[in-house]
């Protein structure tokens, strides 16, 4: 029995080595892939990207290194942006940290590790071309005490304290002055990050200064603890602390109460569909499983919520756009055709058919995107929903100046030719296409200047 104990925890242990190794080995191909696209970007752009480049658009060896980050994100269902990071990550490992990189492709360090070594090199200028020849040899010579300590560190002390010793190290780097420097520099970083979580939930990051965050966090933590006290309080602390937050933020009984339009879908069955108080049974057959055919409101950016939220958000708010579709076809009830510009009744509908950029492998919301021509209105294409697809400005912008091609299906679903023969799809999230209403069929586009005063940008 101990030895094949023995044998499992040198099996996690091994495991884990490998997985280091794998992780090394691809950040390692990210970084040739944006390599070779910088040396050689005609594997992606267009000749006459070069034209826009000099009328001040988007440089040449921007969109190759956009192009790559699109087709590892299609290939390997990550965010481009985080393709970007990863490579960037490698690409600095590589050339300022050799010994730490060393032993992150030996497995022995791991990826984590890697990146709490770069975080703490932040805002540190590594490649000062105005230092002197002595400055810059003290800077290479304490570079490369800080990589030689590291990789001492490395797998051999837990990832907290391996940050602290890092943090530390750093200061050997830069002079003692520089740190309100580098804090300002960071702070022009602050921002506000909301993530989905499951079951109706969400995440709200507020990335602010030390300073200020022990602040928010006194006056909240404060003011739920007043609350507490309060006869028939019955929530608890973290409750308390929550819901503090959350009216503020959102200026809760004041008169700037937040006004911001919020897409909600609602089936028009849920708005009819009673449930049995405290029960929860809302959508469920007589076994208690979901109904056939049940269909759950979503919130656009997020996904579907329970049945109770949504006939109160259609009840009572007034700062959320409410969409009823239809409980046979789930199509939009009313839909109308435009020219050029695209109607409100479009974009609600196209925001609802896909949710999210049909770039495959981004994420951004599609009420954040570009509603795109996929045959361009140039070439003749119309401006109805067969035509258009949320895409991403970044995306957007990508096709049309590069060498990757985009299709559409009569089912909705969207495909990505890259320049190297990979395809990779997006499937919309509501599988019904829009019903064209009789009353309102949709014709060919007018041409004629005087109707369309803005210019098609592709």
């Amino acid at each position: 029995m101990f030895a094949e104990l023995q044998a499992t925890l040198d099996a996690a242990e091994g495991a884990q080595l490998e997985a280091n190794r794998m992780q090394a080995a691809q950040l390692d191909a990210y970084r040739q892939a944006f390599a070779l696209a910088d040396a050689h970007p005609e594997l992606y752009v267009h000749p006459d990207a070069h034209h826009a480049e000099s009328r001040g658009g988007i440089s040449v060896a921007e969109l190759a290194a956009r192009s790559v980050a699109a087709e590892l994100s299609m290939r390997l269902q990550l965010p481009a942006a985080t393709i970007r990071n990863r490579a960037h990550h490698a690409t600095v490992a590589h050339r300022y940290l050799p010994r730490l990189w060393a032993r992150f492709r030996d497995g022995i360090a791991s990826y984590a590790e890697v990146r709490a070594a770069l975080d703490t090199l932040d805002g540190v200028p590594l490649n000062d071309p105005h230092r002197t020849p002595a400055d810059a040899a003290r800077h290479a010579a304490a570079l490369t005490e800080f990589d030689e300590a590291l990789v001492h560190l490395a797998g051999t002390i837990p990832l907290g304290r391996f940050r602290q010793r890092a943090r530390r190290l750093r200061t050997r780097l830069e002079p003692p002055e520089t740190a309100s420097a580098r804090h300002q520099r960071a702070h022009t970083t602050r921002r506000l990050i909301l993530e989905p979580a499951p079951d109706g939930m969400a995440w709200i990051s507020l990335y602010v200064s030390a300073v200020d965050a022990a602040r928010i966090h006194a006056r909240v933590h404060a003011t739920a603890t007043h609350h507490s006290g309060q006869p028939g309080e019955t929530r608890t602390l973290d409750q308390l602390r929550a819901d503090t937050a959350t009216d503020w933020l959102t200026g809760h009984g004041t008169p700037t109460a937040v006004r911001t339009e919020i897409l909600i879908t609602i089936p028009a069955l849920t708005l009819t569909r009673t449930t049995t108080s405290g029960t929860g049974t809302t959508g469920t057959d007589a076994a208690g499983g979901v109904a056939v055919g049940y269909t759950p409101a979503e919130l656009d950016g997020h996904g579907p919520i329970d049945d109770d939220t949504a006939r109160h958000l259609f009840a009572h708010a007034p700062t959320f756009l409410r969409l009823i579709t239809d409980p046979i076809t789930a199509a939009p009830l009313t839909l109308d055709r435009t020219r050029y510009r695209t109607t409100t009744a479009q974009r609600r509908w196209l925001t609802h058919h896909y949710g999210t950029c049909t770039r495959p492998g981004c994420t951004r919301p599609a009420h954040q995107s570009d509603l795109d021509h996929l045959t361009p209105w140039t070439a003749g294409g119309p401006t109805n929903t067969t035509n258009l697809a949320p895409t991403c400005r970044t995306d957007h912008t990508l096709k049309h100046h590069t060498r990757f091609q985009v299709t559409k299906a009569p089912n909705g679903t969207i495909t990505w030719h890259t320049p190297t023969g990979h395809t990779a799809t997006t499937t919309p999230q509501h599988l019904h296409p829009p019903q064209r209403p009789p009353s309102t069929p949709e014709a060919p586009p007018h041409r004629e200047s005087a109707h369309y005063p803005e210019p098609a940008p592709f």
